[in-house]
């Protein structure tokens, strides 16, 4: 197992600083980029797969959130909180992510929400 100082040396030196208050989305994804690195540096360190395997998955959300951008959809309010926009994920980048959730959760079931619309009503199990 290799110690934090090892960590900090193998992943290229010290903790990046993610800009003061991002307001616009280009300074939204330096931010992201930078705490997504800090978090890599900082989760090597645990010496734990699984929890370094997030990192993966944080950076193809940034990749998406860029594409995205790129596109004219504002990322940044792409949530179900707020009914916001739907981003644009390409099949591979859903193979991708369901990798890295299933190294992160191994019995965990994907399921695509597109594919949630062909199923019957019945066939989905609920709380109730």
């Amino acid at each position: 197992m290799i110690d934090r100082e090892e960590a900090k040396t193998l992943l290229g030196g010290p903790k990046r600083e993610l800009p003061d208050n991002p307001q616009t989305p280009e300074e939204v994804l330096e931010a992201m980029k930078a705490a997504n690195a800090n978090y890599y540096r900082e989760a090597i360190a645990t010496n734990c797969h699984t929890f370094i395997e997030f990192t993966g998955l944080i950076g193809e959300y940034i990749k998406i959130c860029e594409r995205n951008f790129k596109r004219g959809v504002d990322f940044t309010q792409a949530n179900i909180h707020i009914d916001g926009p739907r981003l644009r994920i390409e099949e591979w980048e859903f193979d991708y992510i369901n990798e890295k959730l299933r190294c992160i959760f191994p019995s965990l079931r994907m399921v695509r929400l597109d594919d949630l619309a062909k199923l019957d009503s019945e066939d989905i199990a609920t709380d109730k």
